[in-house]
């Protein structure tokens, strides 16, 4: 959903500002939530709002398919409880930049780009060196899938099992 946290406005300004180096697009996938005017008003101001797309929710069948056509994601998220969509794109060999803030540090590890997600110009920055940096893009791609592969719901079950009996045995 695109909503405040996300952080959209920025990472549309962020973009706006190096779009001219490349011939790409943004593509801000999800339903409108709450609160969307400030994703509209950067939109309006983006010199490059014609590259600014916005194709709506997609089905779960149809995300690993546009993932995989992206050059990069870009998630900077202000804050999150987990942080899937970032290991999605990882789990399909597309390289992540994402926010330094909330879990995303743990979710991501080293196989992402972090930046942190109030500071524009870095994020632009990274947008940048990712397009530019072919080496350090095929870094990324190759070490997303592996990453996300350690990171299953069966792990997560057991991790949290495991923290329960271990609490069930400090009692």
């Amino acid at each position: 959903t695109l909503e405040p946290r996300k952080n959209l406005p920025r990472l549309i300004r962020a973009w706006s500002r190096e779009a001219h180096r490349h011939d790409c697009g943004l593509v801000l996938a999800g339903r409108r939530g709450w609160r969307v005017e400030a994703i509209d008003e950067a939109v309006a101001e983006s010199p490059h709002s014609d590259r600014i797309h916005f194709p709506g929710f997609l089905a779960d069948e149809d995300q690993p398919a546009v993932l995989s056509a992206a050059e990069a994601f870009v998630w900077p998220s202000l804050w999150e409880g987990f942080g899937l969509p970032p290991l999605e794109a990882m789990a399909c060999g597309v390289p992540v930049i994402t926010s330094n803030a909330s879990s995303m540090p743990e979710v991501v590890d080293r196989a992402a780009v972090l930046v942190d997600p109030e500071d524009e110009e870095e994020l632009a920055h990274a947008m940048v060196r990712m397009l530019d940096d072919p080496e350090r893009r095929a870094w990324l791609q190759a070490a997303g899938p592996p990453w996300a592969a350690q990171l299953t719901w069966r792990q997560t079950a057991q991790g949290v099992l495991a923290s329960y009996k271990r609490a069930l045995q400090d009692k």
